[in-house]
Parts: structure tokens; sequence; C-alpha cells
């Protein structure tokens, strides 16, 4: 639903996958579930904190577009439904695998 105040550049399709999201020097930082994906940006949970104006990075796993690398930047953060919820705004995304499986048995 797109609220009437809505700034998204970029229509979002939800989804209920894992993510995972790494400080900046790569290392696990936590893992959450993702809710939705747009060409510009995510929102997950996480029960890790996130303050507004994080850099993060993460891998996602998405079924029609494959698993992604992207960095970005949380612009926004509160609670909803008694879960921490987080927006990022990417600054890059980097395709990793394409959608389906690794050919050859891999």
């Amino acid at each position: 639903m797109i609220r009437p105040n809505d700034k998204r550049r970029a229509k979002r399709d939800r989804h209920d996958s894992v993510i995972e999201i790494f400080d900046l020097s790569g290392k696990l930082r936590a893992s959450g579930r993702l809710a939705d994906y747009s060409a510009s940006g995510i929102s997950f949970t996480s029960s890790e904190e996130f303050a507004k104006g994080d850099k993060v990075s993460a891998r996602l796993r998405l079924l029609d577009k494959g698993v992604l690398d992207v960095a970005g930047q949380v612009v926004w953060a509160r609670r909803e439904n008694g879960r921490a919820l987080y927006g990022v705004r990417f600054d890059s995304v980097k395709k990793v695998h394409p959608t389906g499986e690794l050919k050859g048995g891999r």
C-alpha cells in the first residue's frame, strides 16, 4: 500500500527471505528478514540495532533476481508491530549469482 506522503522513487515488492548484514570490514554483523525490495532500496527487520545514517552492506537472496550484494545507508528506523524495521537506500547493487542454482552441480 502506498501512503499519500510516500517519497519512494521505485515500486516495492514484498519479500520474506533472510538478509545477512555485514559491517564495513566485511564481518557478519547480523541477520534479519527482508520485508520489501525495490531498485533503490530495501526494508528489513533485525534484532540488531541500526541508527539512521549507518552504512551497511548486505547479501540478499531473491527468487526473481538471484543473489545480490548491496551497500547503502539506513535512511529510517522505526518500531512496527513490536519489531524494529529499517529502511536502506542503495549506494550500489552487485549481482553475485543469477536466478537459479549454479550449473554443473555446484
